[in-house]
């Protein structure tokens, strides 16, 4: 099931990243519509479980990452600032 799962959070970043309804990006890449309706469903209700205000270890195995947290987009490429990254993830928290 882990494996599963990965695959699909794969699947998804990169729906998200393609800027498509998730009707069109199922048809362009032969998935069915219910079962991506399924898994993320799915996996939001996992991430809802995670507790607010902590960082998760993450693994990048390509740039550019985008990050959504709470309705706001952030997107990381290869060479970013991580100083940088931590003022903007600081001031997102103050607002």
């Amino acid at each position: 099931m882990r494996e599963e799962t990965a695959d699909w959070s794969a699947r998804l970043s990169a729906w998200r990243l393609s800027g498509k309804s998730g009707a069109a990006w199922c048809r362009d890449n032969g998935i069915g519509y219910y079962q991506f309706i399924y898994w993320r469903d799915k996996l939001q209700q996992s991430r809802r479980r995670v507790r607010t205000g902590h960082f998760v270890p993450l693994t990048l195995a390509a740039t550019p990452v985008r990050l959504e947290c709470n309705g706001v987009f952030l997107q990381v490429t290869s060479g970013f600032d991580p100083v940088l990254l931590r003022e903007i993830v600081s001031a997102l928290r103050e607002s």
